[in-house]
């Protein structure tokens, strides 16, 4: 393998490894109600 490759397999890696982080924490079920909270915060009118 060489340098390219090593780099672009660690990015893969580590790109799959935060979406993961990120797909489970969104769909945890202790932070619905903070997402549902955010769910019209661009049309919400103060």
């Amino acid at each position: 393998m060489t340098l390219v490759d090593k780099i672009g397999a660690t990015t893969a890696v580590v790109l799959f490894v935060l979406m993961v982080g990120a797909y489970f924490y969104a769909f945890r079920p202790k932070n619905k109600k903070k997402f549902e909270e955010l769910n019209n915060f661009v049309n919400k009118e103060d």
